[in-house]
């Protein structure tokens, strides 16, 4: 992972298993604004009960699991994961949860998507609210949709 201000002066620049198994579990969080990645040959879908589903990727030799809780309607509205949190003494494994309120989804080009999510790490000091989103427009690759149904 290597982030630069304005592309020329380093921010952040790490990298090892624990930044990997993170990419990937930030990889399943996202699919719920590129729905068609669910199918991936990456993943393996295990059903946990009739609102939580298990989702496995591995990929170059690493793996993440996560789980997704839907609403009885079908959408998402959590998905929770064990990642690595950085802290000085290194990496714990600590409860990451994104959560997409009841009225979160909006439909754009014919796509129904979360348009609000939050993302919170639930460390054993409480939590800690990590991120908003708020999503304003999309853009689908429709080729790409009708050449992978």
């Amino acid at each position: 992972m290597l982030i630069k201000l304005l592309s020329l002066y380093p921010v952040a620049d790490a990298q090892g298993p624990e930044i990997d198994q993170g990419t990937l579990l930030r990889y399943l969080a996202e699919m719920v604004w590129f729905p068609s990645a669910a199918v991936s040959p990456y993943l393996s879908w295990k059903p946990v009960d009739d609102t939580h589903a298990a989702v496995t990727m591995t990929y170059a030799g690493v793996t993440a699991t996560g789980t997704f809780t839907y609403s009885p309607a079908g959408d998402v509205t959590r998905f929770e994961a064990l990642r690595y949190y950085d802290r000085p003494t290194g990496p714990t494994l600590e409860k990451w949860v994104v959560t997409v309120p009841e009225n979160g989804y909006q439909t754009f080009q014919g796509i129904r998507i979360p348009a609000h999510a939050a993302i919170t790490w639930k460390l054993k000091t409480g939590d800690f609210p990590w991120y908003q989103i708020q999503i304003t427009g999309a853009a689908f690759n429709k080729n790409w949709h009708q050449q992978h149904p």
